[in-house]
């Protein structure tokens, strides 16, 4: 699932996921509202979804190498 949002846009909103999600979820009273509104989970989706990001740019890189060392 590759959302809207550009690169750049999706790995600060996945950094502020990474910096406040943890903390919620290890306090005793925003810990249970943060994993019943499914904060756990969607921080693990919005990793997967970085790896899948990088790997398309690395690809992207790949292919415009090789076209420069074609041409």
């Amino acid at each position: 699932m590759i959302s809207t949002m550009s690169d750049t846009e999706f790995k600060q909103w996945l950094d502020g996921m990474e910096a406040a999600v943890p903390r919620l979820l290890a306090s005793t009273h925003y810990g249970p509202l943060a994993r019943a509104r499914g904060d756990d989970e969607r921080l693990r989706r919005a990793r997967i979804e970085w790896r899948e990001r990088e790997e398309r740019a690395r690809a992207r890189k790949l292919r415009w190498e090789a076209s420069i060392s074609e041409g």
